[in-house]
């Protein structure tokens, strides 16, 4: 199966910004759906250049990190994102992403190996399509290759509801 092969399953309207745009804006537009984890960033033709996690964000937010040295002293470090002012800043310039014509197999190999949970789906020009989540993966996988395992799952979530 291709990611194509699951396009149903797309995120159509992800978080894109431009590498222009201030980190407030880039807040304004995360909190809008507490589901997002990226922004991904696009350059002025719609191509992706970047992304930012919102583990980046939290940095951002929360600059500062305790980091101990030694056994008895304790010391606080200031993060490069403090002084941030726009997206490209705290942007991801390599971030991940799949094709249509991207196996779901090799899709979750990425996601496995780079620890992340979604990403964008872009086309040949390097637009995004749209985002695909390791929820929709692991679903659809579970349809084909195991169908009777998620029908004894609903009989069983239908007998709980009672």
């Amino acid at each position: 199966m291709k990611v194509r092969d699951v396009r149903n399953l797309l995120v159509k309207d992800p978080v894109v910004m431009g590498p222009e745009q201030s980190v407030e804006e880039l807040l304004a537009a995360i909190i809008k759906d507490p589901r997002t984890r990226y922004a991904y960033v696009v350059d002025k033709k719609g191509r992706l250049i970047g992304s930012v996690r919102m583990n980046d964000v939290v940095r951002y937010l929360f600059p500062f990190e305790a980091v101990v040295e030694g056994s008895t002293e304790l010391s606080v470090g200031k993060y490069a994102y403090f002084e941030a002012k726009t997206v490209g800043d705290i942007m991801d310039d390599s971030p991940r992403f799949v094709k249509e014509t991207t196996s779901l197999s090799d899709m979750a190999d990425i996601l496995i190996r780079e620890k992340i949970n979604e990403l964008p789906v872009v086309d040949d020009q390097m637009r995004i399509v749209g985002q695909l989540s390791l929820y929709e993966v692991i679903a659809t996988y579970l349809r084909e290759v195991c169908p009777e395992r998620i029908e004894s799952n609903k009989d069983m979530n239908k007998g709980n509801e009672s």
